[in-house]
């Protein structure tokens, strides 16, 4: 017998950023649903295939005045009729603004609203948010989503304590990390590792590449053969090449890079170093997916203790985490590794481990479908729970993380 997919709407404003490779890595991997994209305009980036992906500016004449009626009055009869012709159990929005903007289409389609929450929507200040149009009518109709969204997905225990903090229910806010893709993501046999420092991020405050430049002038002073490699473009890509200048730091800016290009710079690295900070916006690191790819190819990670990083870096073991804004500490941390070629090892082989045990993208995947149904088959999904925890024992072991226990109760609460 066949077995019958049921439909999900991913839901993102813009389709699709270069940098959320994520949210279509989680969609391919999806077993038990049929994910169709629906956003309100398309964007240079990800390609995502038009047989299975939708937006209302339609890239047509009138494509502004389209999106516009979408975003303030919903979709028309007839688009209505086309996305439940795909027989939608629910929307899945990825972002706190983007679940604010798709609950119209939620409420036409009938179906419960599930969000996710990646960082800087619980973590930017509302002034900060407020800053644009979008935030103002988000700020404004926050508490409608938290009252009606059926169920919030935290990208990690950090995420879900700030979206507690701001009135999001503790009831239906539960954590869940996206993974990577572990046969993808895999250490090289043939690549040789050099003395390179790799950053991947965007040039913005909360990445801290500036805090990295000033750090690597005393690393290229203690070893005269290391470099620095920075992948991401942004609004400070001119201050940061200013400043590699004048501390006369020998870094190769390569601006954005599609993944396999990132790929190879991971397998050839001997550190891998994003020291996140929080921005003066308030805007902090909610887990960081790229700490968990390099992990996956056996790149010890050298980072700060900021946000939702302690999560994803497991300090001492998998990599190094350093006080925000200690440049010193910054770049002993990244000379021990690159001298120190037994705990390099050490890190290497644990940071494998650790993601093939927690973050495989196919297992949290198969979480993520075990629990979405809350939203709408309660009665079915309770007895799923049942099944779904018996092998969960070990998530009482010692090296699991925190947010897998604190994910486990939370469903078990909300199974009752």
């Amino acid at each position: 017998m066949t077995y019958q997919k049921e439909g999900i709407v991913i839901f993102r404003i813009q389709l699709l950023p270069r940098s959320e490779t994520f949210i279509v890595n989680q969609a391919a991997a999806m077993r038990n649903f049929d994910p169709y994209f629906v956003g309100w305009r398309r964007v240079a980036g990800l390609e995502v295939p038009e047989n299975k992906s939708w937006t209302a500016d339609d890239d047509g004449a009138w494509g502004r005045v389209k999106e516009l009626r979408f975003r303030y009055l919903g979709c028309n009869e007839s688009e209505i009729a086309r996305l439940k012709a795909r027989s939608p159990r629910l929307v899945y929005a990825h972002f706190a603004l983007d679940g604010y903007a798709a609950m119209r289409l939620a409420k036409q389609l009938g179906v419960p609203l599930v969000t996710a929450l990646h960082g800087y929507d619980m973590t930017m200040s509302d002034e900060a948010i407020g800053a644009t149009r979008l935030g103002r009518e988000y700020l404004k109709g926050r508490t409608r989503l938290q009252m009606e969204g059926a169920l919030f997905v935290a990208c990690s225990e950090y995420v879900r304590r700030r979206a507690i903090e701001r009135g999001y229910p503790a009831d239906r806010t539960i954590v869940h990390s996206i993974g990577v893709d572990v046969e993808h993501f895999a250490p090289s046999s043939t690549q040789r590792r050099e003395p390179i420092v790799l950053f991947v991020g965007r040039l913005v405050e909360k990445k801290g590449c500036d805090r990295l430049i000033e750090a690597m002038a005393e690393v290229q002073h203690r070893c005269a053969d290391a470099q620095l490699v920075v992948i991401g473009n942004g609004p400070l890509r001119a201050d940061c090449e200013a400043l590699a200048a004048t501390l006369q730091v020998r870094c190769l800016f390569l601006g954005s890079q599609p993944p396999a290009v990132v790929q190879e710079w991971m397998a050839r690295a001997t550190v891998f170093c994003v020291p996140s900070v929080v921005a003066t916006s308030g805007d902090a690191e909610g887990f960081g997916i790229v700490f968990i790819e390099a992990q996956a190819m056996g790149l010890p990670v050298v980072s700060t203790r900021s946000g939702g990083i302690p999560e994803a870096v497991e300090d001492g073991q998998t990599g190094l985490l350093v006080a925000e804004d200690d440049r010193k500490e910054l770049a002993a941390a990244i000379i021990r590794l690159i001298q120190d070629e037994s705990l390099w090892k050490r890190f290497s082989l644990a940071g494998r481990r650790r993601v093939l045990k927690w973050f495989d993208l196919a297992q949290q995947t198969q979480r993520l479908e075990i629990f979405l149904p809350v939203s709408y088959r309660r009665r079915r999904w309770r007895s799923s729970i049942k099944k779904y925890f018996r092998p969960l024992s070990a998530l009482r072991s010692k090296d699991c993380p925190t947010t897998l226990l604190k994910e486990r109760r939370t469903l078990s609460r909300m199974s009752r």
